[in-house]
């Protein structure tokens, strides 16, 4: 074990331990423990410039591509009522029931979320399906816990994440499809279990003061519009079903393709004379409320492009290599106990620390790279869910007078259900 491979270690703890205390954000941790690294690994100053700088701010360039568009799809849902019309059709097919309101709005939550991301979306749909939910005497605390579990659930067939997952772990289409829809399922029925625990079945009264917010009166939608939300996932799954090359192999469809395709249709189908207005504003906002995703991938490049260099998979495949799990039991036992560190950022969170120590395992060649992106998504169900620093999280806790560590702890047993229940898929279909 060599002296600079403990050292690149020493700096993932220190830059994770800056920034679960809040005292360096992620958008200035990822480069500059890229750089250390890279220092540390031996590289030359042109290789750092070259290589890991300037490679790094375009190496996950087609997830920046599908984040941005994503956010301009996003943007359409919320301009035409989309998402409004979504959530008003759901609670009225709920009626005074908690249990098939809560049903029913997360189901409609998953739906929108998987094309929605960010903070404004959360907010938007939240301001709507929150008040629905207490109003009916289902308690705050486990209304806020059902948007949670409803956004994470869309998010593993958000494309966006498709995208990333493609550019960070270099995993081909088919499986990345795979997953998301064996998960998603695993993450359904947990969803519904937790539903069932904690949600009234009659109707209760609940003293509640709602927070100031502005909430939208658009008109209902056209139904057929409503299938904007879920259009391009349809399109990713279906279209290698139909079309084929001269080989007979499957062509998959292009993920910014399919975004397109749901954000024209989106306002064809509601608002076909406004099309260069929305589409002009959409762009313009869309590209803002991605802007810090944008930062955070061109950080995590970086990050990326410095541990998959082969002076620093040198010093870290032995180590990584002692430590990795090797048969199916403890690969379960190891992923579900480490999980809690996919919170505040950490080694198992993608969107974090967890890009470059997935990028570290891959090339210690001990777990396949199916097995660890199936581990690490498994893991980011507990991030996407129970995290007190996920800005949604937070506005989530202020809109029900909760704390985010309530929300954690009455969250945290079901999203650990999940995670075991996730890795014991990847044993059983993807070892």
């Amino acid at each position: 074990m060599s002296f600079a491979g403990i050292l690149i270690i020493l700096v993932f703890i220190i830059f994770a331990a800056l920034m679960i205390t809040q005292k360096l954000p992620a958008l200035l941790a990822l480069p500059a423990m890229a750089i250390i690294i890279s220092i540390i690994a031996g590289m030359s100053v042109n290789d750092i410039f070259t290589n890991v700088i300037g490679g790094g701010a375009v190496r996950l360039q087609t997830a920046i591509a599908a984040a941005i568009f994503g956010a301009i799809l996003a943007q359409v849902i919320n301009r035409t009522g989309i998402s409004n019309s979504i959530v008003r059709t759901a609670a009225e097919l709920g009626g005074d029931k908690p249990l098939i309101v809560a049903f029913v709005l997360t189901i409609a939550i998953a739906l929108m979320f998987t094309s929605l991301g960010g903070l404004g979306s959360v907010i938007m749909v939240g301001t709507i399906v929150l008040p629905i939910m207490i109003s009916i005497g289902i308690k705050p605390i486990i209304a806020g816990s059902l948007l949670l579990m409803g956004l994470n659930l869309g998010g593993l067939f958000n494309i966006a994440n498709f995208a990333f997952y493609q550019d960070a772990l270099k995993i081909d289409m088919t499986t990345i499809k795979s997953f998301s829809l064996a998960f998603g399922i695993i993450a359904s029925i947990v969803t519904a279990i937790f539903i069932i625990v904690t949600v009234p079945r009659y109707k209760t009264i609940y003293t509640w003061a709602m927070p100031e917010q502005s909430i939208t009166t658009e008109k209902k939608v056209p139904f057929y519009a409503l299938l904007t939300p879920v259009l391009p996932v349809i399109l990713i799954f279906i279209w290698p079903l139909i079309f084929k090359d001269a080989k007979g192999q499957p062509i998959q469809l292009d993920i910014v393709t399919a975004m397109i395709i749901g954000i024209l249709y989106g306002i064809l189908t509601t608002k076909p004379k406004e099309i260069k207005n929305i589409l002009m504003s959409s762009f313009v906002e869309g590209i803002k409320d991605v802007a810090p995703a944008i930062g955070l991938m061109i950080g995590i490049g970086m990050v990326l492009l410095a541990v998959m260099d082969k002076s620093t998979a040198a010093l870290m495949s032995p180590i990584i290599s002692k430590i990795l799990p090797s048969g199916k039991l403890l690969y379960i036992l190891f992923f579900a106990i480490l999980s809690p560190l996919a919170l505040y950022r950490g080694p198992l969170n993608l969107y974090g620390l967890g890009s470059g120590i997935a990028a570290i395992m891959i090339s210690a060649g001990i777990l396949s790279p199916g097995a660890i992106m199936g581990a690490m998504i498994a893991t980011g169900n507990i991030q996407g869910v129970c995290d007190p620093t996920n800005t949604y999280n937070v506005w989530i806790g202020y809109f029900t007078n909760t704390d985010t560590a309530t929300i954690l702890k009455k969250t945290l047993p079901y999203m650990l259900l999940v995670v075991v229940l996730d890795l014991i898929y990847v044993t059983l279909f993807k070892w």
